[in-house]
């Protein structure tokens, strides 16, 4: 993943620890909450070739995707709801990507039936064109938490998946 987009996940990851050099989760979570608030307008008309010109829609399935990498699921499910709140058409490339960070999320509140579930179901409904790239980094990524084991202590209340599918 490449270019502006890519920010927020790289955020999210150097504040997880995965990556060397920035700090703590609270500076990643306020810097998407600043981006989100008082982000100018793009003109019509222009491409998106910025972080501020992208439509909020993507900045809530981008800040659903550093939330889910960071473990706050909470904020996590409420960025899905909210991007898929804005996806009035049958955009199957969100939809997927929302549904696998959905799953994360499952995985991590501590379901890991429910996550691979509903990994499974959307992977096999999505069409083949769709299989690589971001979707399939996420699938992947799921797969290699669900290999490792779970840590013991009380699972948090199973959250019902919504609308991540298309009809």
């Amino acid at each position: 993943m490449r270019g502006k987009s890519a920010r927020p996940t790289s955020r999210a990851r150097q504040g997880k620890g995965l990556r060397k050099g920035l700090g703590r989760r609270g500076r990643v979570v306020r810097a998407g909450q600043r981006a989100l608030s008082g982000r100018p307008r793009p003109h019509r008309g222009r491409p998106a070739d910025t972080w501020f010109g992208y439509s909020l829609q993507k900045h809530h399935v981008h800040l659903s995707q550093a939330f889910t990498l960071l473990g706050q699921t909470r904020e996590a499910y409420a960025e899905q709801e909210a991007a898929l709140a804005l996806t009035h058409s049958a955009s199957v490339m969100t939809r997927a990507l929302l549904a696998m960070d959905t799953a994360i999320c499952l995985n991590t509140d501590g379901d890991p039936t429910a996550a691979a579930t509903m990994a499974v179901d959307v992977w096999e409904h999505l069409p083949k064109a769709y299989r690589d790239g971001l979707v399939r980094t996420r699938a992947e990524g799921l797969r290699h938490a669900l290999s490792v084991p779970a840590r013991p202590g009380p699972r948090p209340a199973r959250r019902s998946p919504g609308r991540l599918t298309a009809s």
